[in-house]
């Protein structure tokens, strides 16, 4: 009777790890699709993002004072560049060398050539999507603000980005060589106030520094949340 029993046991036993397995297939197959529709839907906001951009860039061309159509298109385009970050990994973290370097180029291709530089950062910095589009609206920002007070009318003039790891923080400088602004005069409403919000978000401190030449932002913040 005792071996009946056990057999009994034994196929209920069988059968309750085969309709949990069915029902991890079904869970799993559930988050699949659900992850193919975020991804598809995630491609489909950054392809009009992308258009967006490109319709606003073709427009700046047409104006007589452009920087309006160009810094609003480079602000999307620092949206485009993330979304770009994820394609391969949604999980993985946001390379800073590699977001940086594409904001470089979107400046780049933003204002025609007329601001150029370098946008360098430490090889191993990551970090997550949230802290990443920070740091990039400061990036974008700062560039804003360059135009709008370092670079008036149609002057040229560079702009020089380094985001580095001192300890356990992490250091992001924006210098350019413009004629500089008088930062006691800039108005409360300015892109400075949303610099030192987003710095904030990043739990860090955002100063502004009058160069000889130009005009120096500087970030610095904790590499790690918590």
């Amino acid at each position: 009777m005792s071996e009946v029993a056990g057999v009994s046991s034994a196929v209920e036993g069988k059968d309750r790890i085969a309709e949990l397995e069915a029902e991890l297939a079904r869970v799993q197959a559930e988050l699949r699709a659900e992850t193919d529709r975020y991804r598809e839907l995630r491609h489909r906001v950054r392809n009009d993002l992308q258009a967006l951009t490109t319709l606003i860039s073709a427009q700046s061309r047409r104006l007589e004072k452009p920087e309006g159509c160009s810094n609003c298109a480079m602000r999307l385009r620092s949206a485009v560049e993330l979304h770009n970050a994820l394609d391969d990994d949604d999980e993985a973290e946001i390379c800073m060398s590699s977001y940086l370097w594409a904001l470089s180029e979107a400046r780049r291709k933003a204002f025609d050539e007329r601001i150029v530089g370098e946008a360098i950062a430490d090889e191993d910095i990551f970090l997550d999507y949230r802290r990443a589009q920070c740091v990039g609206l400061v990036y974008v920002e700062a560039v804003t603000n360059a135009m709008k007070h370092a670079f008036p009318g149609a002057a040229h003039g560079e702009v020089q980005v380094l985001l580095r790891r001192i300890g356990d923080r992490l250091e992001l400088t924006i210098a350019d060589n413009g004629c500089g602004f008088d930062l006691a005069k800039v108005v409360k409403g300015d892109g400075l106030q949303l610099i030192r919000g987003l710095a904030r978000q990043l739990k860090g401190e955002a100063s502004f520094e009058r160069l000889p030449i130009g005009t120096l932002v500087r970030l610095f913040f904790a590499e790690h949340a918590g």
